[in-house]
C-alpha cells in the first residue's frame, strides 16, 4: 500500500501539473488544434491514477473481507472456551451473537455510507450546475474538413461584441494564400479579437467567414486550427525538454531531429541550446522558469516553425526580444514570405515594412488598407503612429 501510495502521489502531481499548464496555455492549444493531442496526455495520466487506485482498492477490499471472518473466529473461540469451561448451550449463544452482530454491522455500514454521500452533495450540485453551464455554450463543429489552405479567407460584415460593448464592426476583408498582412492600431482597436475570430476562438455576433469557400458554420474548425501556427505575446513553454517543447512530443526520428535543428536556427536560438550541458534534453521548468523572456519567446517561435502549417499568426511575437535579436528573427521570418499566410499584429511598425498589406484598425472599424508606403501618404493616423515611434 505504501508503494502504491507513492506512485499515486507521483501520478496525481503530474496530472495536476498538466492541468495547470493546459489552463495557462489554453488559447495556444485551442488555436492550433493541439488541444486534443494534449488532452490525450491527460487521459493517459488518468488511466495511471485509476490503475494505482484500483490496486489500493483491491488491497483494502481484501483486508475488509478478511476482517469479519477473523472477528467471528475470535468470537466463536471465546464462546467455545466459555461453553467448555463454564458450561452452557453452544447453539443458542452463537446464533444470538451472529444475528446481533450482522444486524448491527449492516446498520452502521448504511449510516457510514449515507454520511459519506451527504458530505459530497455540495460538490455534486456544483459539478451538475457547471455541466449545465458548459452544455449551453458547447462549441459546434461542422462536418467539412480541410487538409490544406488553397485560396482565401473571406470576412463578410463581421461584428463582435464583448459584454454588450462593440469590439469589431462590419469587418470586410479578404486574406489570400501566402499573403502577409499586418494589423495595426491603438490598444483596444480590435486587432487581437479579429485574429481570435479568424482562428475560431471566438464566434462573431453577425457576418460570415468563408475558408476556401466553406462557411465557418459548416467547417470542422479543428481541421483549420491544425493548419495554424500561433506565436503569442506571452510565450508558451511546457515543463519538459527543449526538444519536446519545440516538436510537441514528436518521436526522435532523423527527419524530426533535422527539422528541430532547422527551426532552432530560424528562431536564432540554436547556439544557446547547443551550449547547454544537456542541450535539447534540458528541462525548461514550469512556464519556462529557467529561461529569460527572450529565450522563451524564441523557443515558442521555433515550435511554430517546426510544424507543417499554412498560417503563421503573430501577436506581438517579438515583443520580449532585444533589438538585435528582434532584427535577426525578423530577417528569418521575412525569408518565409510567400511560403506561409502570415497575419501579424505589431506595435513596432518598423517590423512590418515588407508586409503585402497593412490593415489600420480604429475602434473596431477598418480605417484603411494598403502597403506601408501607401499608408504613410494616405492615412494620417498611421503616419502619426510611425512618427511617434521614430521619436
Amino acid at each position: 500500500t505504501k508503494i502504491l501510495s507513492r506512485k499515486l502521489t507521483k501520478f496525481n502531481h503530474g496530472f495536476q501539473g498538466l492541468v495547470i499548464q493546459q489552463v495557462a496555455q489554453f488559447k495556444y492549444l485551442k488555436a492550433t488544434g493541439l488541444i486534443r493531442d494534449y488532452a490525450s496526455k491527460l487521459i493517459n495520466r488518468v488511466y495511471k491514477i485509476e490503475k494505482a487506485q484500483r490496486k489500493i482498492g483491491i488491497i483494502s477490499a481484501s483486508i475488509n473481507g478478511v476482517r469479519e471472518p477473523l472477528m467471528m473466529t475470535v468470537v466463536v473461540m471465546v464462546i467455545l472456551l466459555q461453553v467448555k469451561v463454564f458450561g452452557g448451550s453452544l447453539a443458542s449463544i452463537i446464533l444470538s451473537i451472529l444475528f446481533f452482530y450482522r444486524a448491527l454491522g449492516s446498520i452502521m455500514s448504511l449510516q457510514t455510507e449515507w454520511n459519506r454521500f451527504l458530505s459530497v452533495t455540495g460538490s455534486l450540485e456544483n459539478v451538475s450546475s457547471f455541466t449545465e453551464e458548459l452544455s449551453t455554450g458547447k462549441e459546434y463543429v461542422g462536418m467539412k474538413k480541410i487538409d490544406r489552405f488553397y485560396n482565401s479567407i473571406e470576412l463578410q460584415d463581421v461584428s463582435f461584441s464583448y459584454q454588450n460593448t462593440p469590439t469589431l464592426k462590419d469587418i470586410c476583408l479578404s486574406i489570400h494564400k501566402n499573403e502577409t498582412i499586418a494589423f495595426v492600431g491603438e490598444s483596444g482597436s480590435g486587432k487581437t479579437t479579429l485574429l481570435n475570430i479568424i482562428c475560431g476562438l471566438l464566434e462573431p455576433d453577425k457576418g460570415n467567414i468563408m475558408v476556401d469557400h466553406i462557411p465557418f458554420t459548416e467547417l470542422n474548425i479543428t481541421s483549420l486550427q491544425r493548419r495554424i501556427g500561433y506565436i503569442t505575446q506571452e510565450p508558451v513553454i511546457f515543463n519538459d525538454t527543449i526538444f519536446n517543447n519545440v516538436t510537441f512530443w514528436s518521436k526522435k526520428t532523423n527527419e524530426n531531429i533535422v527539422a528541430f535543428h532547422d527551426a532552432l536556427q530560424k528562431a536564432n536560438i540554436l547556439q544557446f541550446v547547443n551550449n547547454l550541458p544537456k542541450q535539447h534534453d534540458t528541462i525548461l521548468g514550469n512556464n519556462g522558469i529557467n529561461l529569460s523572456g527572450g529565450q522563451k519567446q524564441r523557443i515558442s517561435i521555433a515550435r511554430e516553425l517546426f510544424k507543417n502549417v499554412d498560417f503563421l499568426f503573430m501577436d506581438e511575437a517579438t515583443s520580449s526580444l532585444d533589438s538585435e535579436t528582434e532584427t535577426q528573427i525578423q530577417s528569418n521570418i521575412e525569408l518565409l514570405h510567400g511560403q506561409y499566410t502570415i497575419l501579424i499584429i505589431a506595435h513596432r511598425l518598423s517590423t512590418i515594412k515588407n508586409a503585402d498589406r497593412v490593415v489600420v484598425l480604429d475602434e473596431g472599424h477598418i480605417q484603411k488598407i494598403g502597403t506601408y508606403t501607401q499608408l504613410l501618404s494616405e492615412s494620417n493616423s498611421f503616419k502619426r503612429m510611425v512618427e511617434l515611434q521614430q521619436i
